[in-house]
């Protein structure tokens, strides 16, 4: 195997966002309605498919070339190395797959961008307006796949997070399970006697309750720099409920972050959660590392998290436990996270090996491609990619949860996809909420600091609403 895997550690502050790991929940059932309503894409994807197949199976004289991969941590990790390798055998290349932490790798892109020594292929966390702001100028920077026969693979959901002004250039291969709701360990709670909570007050007392017993009722990583601000981004739905057309007046700067109600009550929940030391006694210096034994080893009680992330635990661990999911209820929210955002691939256009760079995406989207990323995946139990012939491994705790929830409050985007120039402050807000726990800011001063941080985004985006 000629795979070069390597793993940067370059000490670069971080000024952009990034996301892990997003895309809306489905049933099983749903998905299937959502692709019999398309029937005539879904026909276009099944001709899609076999010029996919077809292509790759067309060897190419690539032998000698390498294929230079430029990642964020987490967004491809050991799910793809079946994949990596078999490319390498099949064409006679070597890939050099470059795995950046993910509090660097903002930058890192920037810079090689900016000065372009990018690798051949580059990943970014998409939405509907991330290629505007991340990448700013597609055209130069990406290699245009508008056309491609792997287009129809991806629902039409997800392309809008791959194209710009009709032009195709990136490819988002991700999950559509429930995404970051909290998972909770169901047997500890019946033994307790507890219920599931559904509003924030019903949620403090189980807290109580549970932190009685020496567990840890909520186990926030702190130290990954990323996943504490979900519970504040991925309940956008209450947002908008609370004021009707916010999204809206976000996007054509008619209103601000700043002096929102609802937000100062999120993030008020969430530090008097942290004050009664309810997500662990040092949760800002806690890692995800050693989670799942967390919950197998009855140390903690809920996280938020991928609802496959029940499968992980189980695998890790060997648990007898069952889990279970529900609504993050801060701000009494009661909005599914709909997101069809994610990590999300492009072809840099300055690259030397073009037509592999093309093979290479074209070798990703066939049906055995993606069903050996799936089935290697440590967690994720479907791919959300309309494609006949890969076998789904949706979990019952899934779809149970997903049969559970009031249809009309599934569709409204979470906040970092939703809104403009956002998600690209993510880590910058993490940072900002940490301070506010601690005691060094107030809450309307985390959200003022996003509203400047988006102006200056959309400055450099030529963003008119902000002129």
């Amino acid at each position: 195997m000629k795979k070069k895997v390597l793993a940067l550690s370059l000490c670069v502050s971080m000024c952009a966002a990034m996301l892990t790991g997003c895309g809306s929940g489905q049933t099983e059932a749903a998905e299937t309605e959502a692709v019999a309503t398309e029937e005539v894409a879904q026909e276009e994807t099944e001709v899609a498919a076999e010029e996919v197949e077809e292509v790759a199976a067309t060897t190419a004289d690539f032998s000698g070339e390498e294929l230079s991969i430029l990642v964020s941590a987490g967004w491809m990790d050991n799910r793809y190395d079946a994949t990596l390798a078999r490319f390498e055998e099949t064409y006679g290349v070597t890939v050099d797959l470059q795995t950046i932490p993910a509090d660097q790798y903002s930058d890192i892109l920037q810079s090689k961008l900016d000065t372009g020594t990018c690798a051949d292929v580059f990943w970014i966390q998409s939405n509907p307006f991330a290629i505007a702001s991340t990448i700013v100028d597609p055209e130069k920077y990406c290699i245009d796949f508008t056309g491609a026969e792997w287009e129809n693979v991806m629902p039409e959901s997800r392309k809008a997070s791959c194209t710009y002004e009709d032009k195709l250039y990136g490819l988002q291969i991700w999950h559509n399970s429930p995404e970051y709701v909290m998972l909770y360990n169901k047997t500890l709670f019946e033994e307790m006697g507890l219920s599931v909570p559904k509003t924030y007050s019903e949620m403090l007392d189980t807290c109580g309750k549970i932190a009685a017993e020496g567990i840890v009722p909520w186990f926030v990583p702190g130290a990954d720099g990323w996943q504490h601000q979900l519970s504040f981004f991925q309940i956008g739905g209450v947002y908008e409920e609370a004021q009707p057309g916010l999204y809206d007046a976000l996007n054509t700067n008619k209103a601000t972050f700043a002096d929102n109600e609802k937000m100062i009550e999120v993030l008020t929940q969430f530090k008097e959660l942290s004050d009664q030391g309810y997500f662990g006694e040092d949760w800002i210096g806690t890692d995800s590392t050693n989670m799942s034994n967390e919950f197998g080893d009855r140390n903690c009680a809920m996280a938020m998290a991928n609802s496959s992330y029940i499968k992980q635990i189980k695998e890790d661990t060997g648990t007898e436990d069952e889990f279970g999911l529900f609504l993050l209820p801060l701000g009494d929210n009661t909005y599914f996270p709909t997101n069809p955002a994610g990590p999300t691939m492009f072809g840099y256009n300055g690259s030397e090996h073009p037509e592999l760079v093309k093979e290479f995406f074209r070798f990703i989207c066939s049906v055995e491609s993606l069903q050996e990323i799936l089935d290697n995946s440590p967690a994720y139990t479907n791919l959300d990619v309309n494609i006949s012939g890969l076998e789904q491994n949706w979990l019952y705790e899934e779809e149970e949860f997903m049969g559970s929830l009031d249809p009309s409050k599934i569709g409204t985007a979470v906040l970092q996809s939703g809104t403009k120039y956002t998600n690209d402050y993510w880590m910058d807000f993490g940072a900002d909420m940490v301070s506010f726990c601690q005691g060094q800011m107030e809450a309307n001063d985390v959200l003022k600091n996003m509203d400047t941080n988006r102006a200056e985004a959309a400055k450099v985006a030529g963003d008119t609403a902000w002129k």
